[in-house]
């Protein structure tokens, strides 16, 4: 099912604290004993964490700079054990209310029909990068 890419297809939609959530309700029954999540944002070190609640935890301070934050699936591709899910972020600042959009991604590793590591990329071309996709694919 999520090797398939049939869970946050290509079209979804998720907003704020509730979309991650729905990504931690999946994480619950399809992730890995052992899951970790990595953040790599545009400055700074990765950030790491394990389990689902570290998932929740990350992801939420990721968004908490924003009054509103909606992130929208726009492709799936698959690439042997790897999901790579390639999104539109577009929030709105808590302070000075100033919108922004940019193109991120993320990969989920499957293995053995659970979800075992997420890296979220705020550069979408260091993720195609990270798992052998040409960024500049057609």
């Amino acid at each position: 099912m999520i090797l398939r890419g049939e869970v946050f297809a290509s079209g979804t939609v998720l907003d704020g604290p509730e979309g991650i959530d729905e990504m931690a309700d999946v994480l619950r029954v399809r992730a890995h004993p052992e899951f970790t999540t990595t953040v790599v944002g545009g400055s700074g070190p990765p950030r790491e964490s394990t389990g689902v609640e570290g998932f929740k935890e990350l992801l939420r301070d990721w968004i908490s700079p924003y009054e509103a934050f909606q992130l929208e699936v726009e492709d799936v591709i698959a690439k042997d054990d790897k999901l790579v899910f390639l999104a539109r972020q577009v929030a709105t600042t808590k302070h000075g209310g100033v919108e922004v959009e940019t193109e991120s991604a993320s990969v989920w590793w499957v293995e053995e029909g659970r979800v075992s590591k997420a890296v979220f990329y705020l550069n979408r071309q260091a993720a195609l990068k990270a798992v052998g996709i040409d960024p500049d694919r057609p």
